[in-house]
Formats: structure tokens, sequence, C-alpha cells
């Protein structure tokens, strides 16, 4: 069972005064709303997080945006939830955008992101040796066409294993996919390391391939914060506010890891605090404190995408059809940009 929100607001208010002072000083005086889908019902111990906790924490009303989460099961909810209008904004992987793009024309922009890099595993019982034992087994996924599901298809693919192979059962949230590999229910799993560390310590259960790994075989910028072109025309300073907040929300924790830690605890008493702090330091260098849309990245993660067989007869997007950066450039130009970690301006 999670916590009381009352210590999440405590640490609000400390880091409230802690972060920006200048920002603080220049709060607008009126307040915008918008509406954020999220393709997991829970706040993970990934980069990611800082969607969430920036809510919790009330460090996008202090930019004078009040951001609702629609937290859902899986990326194609949070795309469903997006384009029939119910929220503003998607947190959903770059390859749904694409297939939308490519599909359907759909006027959709990745506007920022809060995750960079792949802090995945592939967990299974210890009996399965290699990826090629995985053909056949259950695999527990969130929904198929979620981001687990397509990375897994991707970085089984680079091993010569058959993207289909495995026979993925559909969960939900990755902390009920590694209870479910714990409980022996299924036979392996991706998950953040993180989610992997509160059962790192079940008997029959190992690292089959490493974060490390894992990320060598698939993008380094997998998702992205998207909106449609319509929401961009009508209320951009929303946007513009969401985007500052988040971005200044990721610097505060790449520089101050041990109040993320805190600001996880406080809701997720499921993690002990000792596997956050392991945490922590492994997602050290992933905060998105540029806002994650370097044009390298991106392109890299399109040809990645398209080198994937089952875009073989996908019509051709590019980067710049999928993602709008005047929200990004506007908050660096605010903010100045950041030289740590993976994020390079």
């Amino acid at each position: 069972m999670h916590r009381t929100i009352l210590p999440v607001l405590a640490l609000g208010f400390a880091l409230a005064a802690s972060i920006g002072g200048a920002a603080a000083q220049d709060k607008p005086a009126d307040m915008l709303e918008l509406k954020l889908a999220t393709a997991d019902t829970d706040i993970n111990p990934t980069t990611d997080s800082v969607l969430k906790l920036a809510v919790q924490l009330g460090l996008y009303e202090k930019h004078g945006v009040k951001v609702t989460i629609v937290a859902l099961e899986g990326t194609p909810q949070a795309v469903a939830a997006l384009n029939s209008g119910a929220v503003d904004m998607a947190d959903i992987s770059i390859e749904a955008a694409i297939r939308l793009r490519a599909d359907s024309d759909l006027p959709i922009r990745g506007i920022v992101s809060g995750t960079l890099g792949a802090p995945f595993l592939i967990a299974a019982k210890s009996e399965i040796a290699t990826v090629g034992d995985l053909v056949g087994r259950s695999y527990a996924i969130a929904d198929n066409g979620s981001l687990d599901h397509s990375l897994t298809q991707v970085v089984l693919a680079s091993r010569g294993v058959p993207a289909d192979g495995p026979s993925y059962v559909p969960i939900g949230a990755p902390a009920a996919r590694v209870q479910a590999l714990a409980a022996g229910k299924v036979d392996a799993t991706t998950v953040s390391y993180g989610t992997y560390l509160a059962i790192a310590d079940a008997p029959g259960i190992s690292v089959l391939v490493s974060p490390e790994d894992f990320s060598a075989a698939s993008p380094g910028l997998s998702k992205f914060v998207a909106t449609l072109d319509s929401t961009i025309a009508s209320k951009p300073e929303a946007l513009q506010r969401f985007v500052t907040a988040l971005v200044e929300a990721s610097r505060y924790f790449e520089a101050n890891p041990a109040q993320w830690v805190d600001a996880v605890t406080a809701v997720r008493d499921d993690l002990p605090k000792a596997t956050l702090d392991n945490t922590a330091g492994f997602l050290a260098g992933r905060w998105c404190v540029n806002g994650c849309l370097n044009p390298g990245e991106l392109a890299k993660t399109v040809a990645f995408t398209y080198s994937n067989p089952d875009f073989k007869d996908v019509k051709a997007v590019t980067a710049d059809d999928i993602v709008n950066r005047q929200f990004v450039d506007a908050a660096l130009a605010t903010l100045g940009a950041a030289d740590t970690g993976l994020d390079k301006p």
C-alpha cells in the first residue's frame, strides 16, 4: 500500500522553496490547466517519474500551470486518450508517434521528454539461460504495443530471437509484472532497473539481459511527451510553462538525487530506501536537463525504428515530422543550457 500524500506535500514545500528562486519571483498571476496521459498508473523509479513528481510536489503550479495526470495502462491507451481529445498531452513511445503520423497522418508532435536512455533489463526465471530460451515462454508486458513490449521485441531481434517468440501476457504496471515473475506466474518480463531491485533477492530469479546490454540494443531516446498541432495553436502558453517546469524539475533531481529518493519513498513504500538509493546512482546523468530533444538522438531513434522489420512497409517519417522544439528552445533560452549528463543541448 502506498503512503499518504502528506509527506509528499511537505517535501513539495521544501523543494518549491529551493528550486529556481528567480522563477518563483516571476510566477505568473494566472493559472493555466493541462491534462497529461501517462502510460502507467504508478510512480516508477525512473527519470520519467519527474512527470508525476512535479505534480505531487507542486512544481508545475509554481510555473503557473496546473497539470492533471490521467494515469493509464500502456502506450496504446495513452495514445487513444490524446487522439480522442480527452487529454492535451500524452507520454508515449516515439515508435507510436511515427506510426500515427505515417498511418493516420495524425498531426502529433513531441515537445519534451522526461527520460533518456533505456534503463530497462530483462528479468527471468534462473532456469532460462539465454534469450533464445524465451521462445514459447510466458512474458509479462504492460499491454500489446506498450513501450516495454516494443523495446523487448527490438532487443530480442538484435539477438536473433523472433520478436514474437515469447508468449506475451498483458499484465500492466511494472510492479505488477515483477511480482508476477517473483510468484512464478510468468517466466520473464522487461522492467526498469529500479523496479527489478524490489525482487532482486527473490529465489529463482535473475537478470537475463543487463541494463547496459539492453540500452546498447535499443534507442537512446525512446519516448516523449506529445501533443497535437491543434493544442500547440490553442494552448501555447500553458505548454510552455509545462515544458519549462519539467526541465527545471529534471535539473533539480539530477543535482539532488537524495531529494528524488525522498520523493519516491514518500509514495512507494513497497520500494526500500536502500533500493532507491542504488537506483538514483544508476540514473545519474540520465535526467532530461535540456528537454531530451537533441536532433541527433531523435534522428537515430527514427532510423532505429525503421530498421525494425515490422516497419519495412511503413511510410517514411522524419524526426522533423513528429517533433516541435519551440518550447524546449524557449525554456533553454530562459534557464540556460545545462552541460551535465547525457542530455546535451
